[in-house]
């Protein structure tokens, strides 16, 4: 796996094992892992230096520009090229480290003796600095992972911080200062959004696609990633592989990739046959057989098998690089709590129409919808977080809650909690009491940071682009010594940013879905590529997973780990299991009801799988067999 580390005022701090000099000196960078020459991109000016890490498309006179705006003060503007990267500047005696916007490039520092250590991956610092689990920190992700506030700030392990998305971390000597780069700017009109999200698509995809040696994209039905496959047809001098998993639960899916397919001679269609040995939570060994383990536990971990499949195949296709349309959902859909959004600004006659139209998808009445939105419009945000900490101390939380109350609201309880231990509950609960007296306050601190909102629809949008950037962020380490590297252009900060420009409730206009997305390629796709308004349902494959796998599930929560650390009943996950997977007599086979285990049983697993590998010491080595046992004590 690879990675970057550096330090800050440390004399003493070692050198990763295995890894090469970017710049030394008093504050070295290092750089860990197999790093493609166009991945490390460096610019200098007097002594002043600049390394851009990661999947940077800008040109190298923008990157000259990027010095420049930097050395007189400015950060934002080296967030604004094409592609998802990190980047380094060395600017006198300071250094200052930024990610991206959507979380998927993190940045983490811990004190270390005398200064200061930071890195891409949290591992590596908890291996350097002894850091133990953050027990409760790692209960909240898996009880409440839709409330990523009480997490922010920090990684799974205690001293081991994480700087937000957004945000600058600056190093001067042993001194941290944190910078808030990305201010909230005023959101745009309609057709200013769409002409926004049209230009940063198409450079995300057309800068890709031309430095290349062959382009891969997957196609799987959807409209976002049907939209990527055309996009980089229309960009490509040579040939495209349209990539789609061939689901036999999935059918509509793969025949509509293939007539998608048909529309671009660039574009060659390959179908990889999903058989069996790929079905969710098959070859759970493999999440974390091969070391090193993935940086964070997320439901990924499950699929393991189908996606080392899908990336061979693309490999042997002889592509190098793959566009995947993962994130596209949480960047331009409209997560219905907007509902509340126009309560809360008295539009009710928009609330309600609004409401109709979703009613008919939800399978609901149009009154009972607008009157849940006007509910929660009518809740603060701290109430709400108070409401939810209610729910956690109940002696018997149940099944979390559903009807009005799953479709609108400020924060949910994760699917999760039926399974929980007491303590675990308690510990939650009471984070959220306390992040409910911040959230009060609302200073001006956090209403500048633009993924702070006080309106349930924007602040769901944020959470979902945040989720959605941790499951892909696994997943490329997953994907990490395959030789393809997967890209998610929706995930980029400049497709974020156009996305997220318009209020949640605009992106839609009442005429359903994606309307922003039709608007930005209007001329650039073909309007019958956009044609479908659903896609296929894989919840069957999840169920025949669970099914063909049971006994190795069981194996697995006979003495799980999260059980051992107190976040999990194990006997209320072994008996949701059986009876999920039991035989029906007379029907043959496992005919159980497999239901309330499609909802958050793939994250527990998750979660179960990565404190297996953590546990198994599977952490990159800093030149000293002292810390061998750190990361093995942290999960004791």
């Amino acid at each position: 796996m690879r990675w970057f580390a550096g330090t800050s005022g440390s004399h003493s701090a070692p050198r990763p094992d295995h890894s090469k000099v970017v710049w030394d000196g008093p504050d070295p960078l290092w750089l860990v892992g197999d790093w493609p020459q166009d991945e490390v991109r460096t610019v200098t000016r007097g002594r002043d230096r600049m390394v851009v890490l990661g999947d940077c498309r800008a040109t190298d006179a923008e990157l000259e520009v990027g010095l420049a705006v930097a050395r007189g003060g400015g950060l934002r503007h080296l967030t604004c090229w094409p592609g998802s990267y990190h980047v380094v500047l060395r600017l006198g005696r300071r250094t200052l480290v930024l990610g991206d916007l959507a979380g998927l490039r993190q940045v983490y520092h811990a004190p270390f003796e005398d200064g200061v250590v930071y890195a891409s991956l949290a591992l590596p610092l908890a291996d350097l600095t002894s850091a133990r689990l953050d027990h409760d920190l790692l209960a909240a992700r898996v009880l409440c992972p839709d409330v990523p506030e009480l997490t922010a700030g920090r990684s799974l392990f205690a001293g081991v911080e994480c700087v937000g998305p957004g945000h600058t971390i600056e190093l001067t000597g042993s001194k941290v200062r944190l910078r808030l780069h990305e201010q909230g700017a005023a959101p745009l009109d309609f057709p200013a959004a769409a002409a926004a999200l049209r230009e940063a698509l198409t450079a995300a995809v057309d800068r890709r696609v031309g430095a290349a040696a062959k382009a891969g994209t997957d196609l799987s039905g959807g409209r976002d990633s049907t939209v990527l496959s055309l996009l980089a047809a229309r960009a490509a001098q040579h040939e495209v592989v349209a990539v789609t998993w061939a689901d036999p639960s999935a059918r509509d899916d793969v025949e509509y990739a293939s007539q998608v397919a048909t529309k671009s001679a660039r574009l060659r269609h390959l179908l990889v046959p999903a058989d069996a040995d790929c079905l969710p939570y098959t070859r759970l060994i493999d999440a974390f057989d091969t070391p090193p383990v993935p940086d964070d536990p997320a439901s990924p971990l499950v699929t393991v098998a189908r996606t080392l499949r899908h990336l061979a195949a693309a490999r042997d296709a002889g592509i190098d690089v793959h566009l995947t349309g993962y994130g596209g959902d949480a960047v331009l859909g409209t997560p219905l709590a907007y509902l509340a959004d126009l309560a809360m600004d008295r539009h009710p006659v928009a609330a309600m129409r609004h409401a109709r139209a979703w009613a008919r998808v939800a399978g609901v009445r149009p009154g009972d919808l607008a009157a849940a939105a006007r509910r929660v419009g009518r809740t603060g945000f701290d109430q709400a977080l108070v409401g939810l900490a209610e729910v956690l101390e109940a002696d018997e939380p149940g099944v979390p809650a559903g009807g009005m109350d799953a479709l609108v609201n400020w924060v949910a309880p994760g699917p999760t909690l039926v399974w929980a231990g007491m303590d675990a509950r308690r510990s939650v609960a009471s984070a959220l009491r306390g992040y409910a007296e911040e959230a009060a306050a609302d200073t001006s601190a956090l209403r500048a940071d633009p993924s702070v909102h006080r309106r349930p629809g924007d602040r769901a949008s944020w959470v979902s682009v945040r989720r959605a950037a941790d499951r892909h962020r696994v997943m490329e380490q997953i994907a990490d010594g395959s030789g393809v590297r997967m890209r998610a252009p929706y995930l980029d900060n400049a497709v974020v940013r156009a996305g997220l420009a318009l209020p949640a409730w605009a992106r839609g206009r009442g005429d359903g879905p994606r309307t922003l997305l039709h608007t930005a390629v209007e001329g650039l796709v073909p309007r019958s590529a956009l044609s479908r308004t659903g896609k296929g349902d894989y919840t069957r494959s999840e169920i025949r997973g669970l099914r063909r796998n049971a006994a190795d599930l069981r194996d697995l929560f006979a003495a799980p780990l999260l059980a051992e650390v107190g976040i999990l009943d194990t006997a209320a996950v072994r008996a949701a299991l059986d009876r999920a997977t039991r035989p029906v007599l007379g029907k043959g086979g496992s005919g159980g009801d497999p239901g309330e285990l499609l909802g958050g049983f793939a994250d527990v697993v998750g979660a179960e799988l990565w404190l297996r590998g953590v546990a198994a010491g599977r952490a990159t080595r800093w030149g000293t067999a002292a810390t061998a046992g750190s990361v093995i004590a942290a999960v004791a």
